[in-house]
C-alpha cells in the first residue's frame, strides 16, 4: 500500500469517521502507538490540513513563530490592517478568549488603562455571581478619563458578568514609606493580595515610556518621574512596574511607594495574559518577552512581525 495512502486512510478513519485509534489499530494490525505515530506523520507531510473558521481574522503561523521564540504558552496575532481598529479587534479576540476560560469560584485579576478597558467593555453579558475580579493596581483618580482607571475598570467587567468586585482601596503610589508601611498591615488590602495569589486569569497590558502613556496622561506620574525614569533606562511599565530593556525592575523614587499585586504573582496565574498592538510598545514588549512576564500574548500583526 502507498504510504501516503495509508497516511490518510488512517486520518480520514480517524478525524472523518472517528473511529478510535485502537480500533484503527486493529483493522491495520497494529499498536495504537503505530497509529498515533501514522497521525502526526499526516500532519507532517501536510496529508492532514486544519481549518477553523475564526470569529476574528488571525495569523496561526505567525502567532506559531513567536509562541516559539519566546516559550509562550499561546500567542494570537489579529490580522487587522486597519490601525484604528487594531485595539478593538484585540479586545474583542481577549473577552471571547478570556470568557471562555471563566468558570464560577474562580478569581481574575485585571489591570488599567485603554486597552484593559477595551477588553472589560467587549465581554459578553453573562452570569458569573461567584467569580471574584481583583484590582490589580492602586486607585488612580482621572476627571477626564476615568473609564480606564483601575476601579472603573473591575466594576465594568463586574457589570457584565454579574461577579464580585474586589478593590484595592489603596492609592497608586502612597505618599511616603510610613503610609505605605501602614497600608500593607491593613488586613482589607492584605485579603485583596491573598485572592489575586490565588487568580487562575490575570490580564494585563504594558506601556512604553513616552508623556503620551496613560499613566502620564492621568496625573498619576510627573514630567519629572519621566525624566528620572529616562535617565534610569526605564523602557516602560507592565501593571504599574517599570523596567529596562532586559526587563529587569527599575529601582526609582517610587518604587517602594506602588501599591500593586506584585508582578511575581500576577504571572503566576496559571493563564496570565497581556494584550497589547500599538507599533511604539515594540521596546518594552520585547523586555517583558525575555523576562516572561506572561504566558500568553494577544497582539496585532505588525507588532508580532517585529519580534521576528
Amino acid at each position: 500500500m502507498d504510504d501516503n495512502f495509508l497516511l490518510a486512510q488512517i486520518a480520514k478513519l480517524y478525524y472523518i469517521d472517528q473511529i478510535k485509534q485502537k480500533d484503527i489499530a486493529e483493522i491495520f494490525h497494529m499498536t495504537p502507538i503505530q497509529i498515533s505515530r501514522y497521525l502526526k506523520a499526516a500532519i507532517d507531510n501536510n496529508i492532514i490540513q486544519f481549518h477553523i473558521d475564526m470569529p476574528i481574522e488571525i495569523d496561526v503561523d505567525l502567532g506559531r513563530k513567536v509562541k516559539d521564540k519566546y516559550s509562550l504558552r499561546e500567542c494570537v496575532v489579529v490580522d487587522e490592517e486597519d490601525e484604528k481598529m487594531i485595539m478593538m479587534r484585540i479586545a474583542q479576540y481577549t473577552a471571547k478568549f478570556v470568557h471562555s476560560l471563566l468558570q464560577d469560584h474562580a478569581i481574575m485579576g485585571v489591570s488599567w488603562g485603554k486597552g484593559i478597558y477595551e477588553f472589560v467593555k467587549q465581554l459578553p453579558f453573562s452570569r458569573f455571581p461567584n467569580l471574584k475580579v481583583v484590582q490589580l493596581s492602586g486607585g488612580v483618580f482621572s476627571e477626564n478619563n476615568y473609564m480606564v482607571t483601575p476601579a472603573h475598570i473591575v466594576t465594568t467587567a463586574c457589570e457584565k458578568m454579574g461577579s464580585v468586585p474586589v478593590f484595592l482601596n489603596a492609592p497608586f503610589f502612597s505618599l511616603n514609606l510610613d503610609s505605605k508601611n501602614d497600608l500593607i498591615k491593613d488586613q482589607g488590602i492584605l485579603k485583596v493580595y491573598e485572592l489575586a495569589n490565588k487568580a487562575t486569569v490575570n490580564i494585563i497590558g504594558a506601556s512604553p515610556l513616552r508623556k503620551e502613556s496613560t499613566m502620564f496622561q492621568v496625573g498619576m506620574a510627573s514630567s519629572d518621574d519621566l525624566e528620572e525614569l529616562i535617565r534610569l533606562h526605564a523602557v516602560g511599565d507592565i501593571a504599574g512596574y517599570f523596567i529596562d530593556e532586559n526587563g529587569e525592575p527599575i529601582k526609582w523614587s517610587k518604587s517602594e511607594l506602588y501599591n500593586g499585586v506584585s508582578i511575581e504573582a500576577i504571572c503566576n496565574a496559571s493563564t496570565s495574559v497581556c494584550i497589547a498592538g500599538e507599533l511604539e510598545k515594540e521596546r518594552v514588549m520585547r523586555a517583558c518577552l525575555q523576562k516572561r512576564y506572561f504566558n500568553t500574548l494577544i497582539t496585532s500583526k505588525k507588532l508580532a512581525q517585529k519580534f521576528l
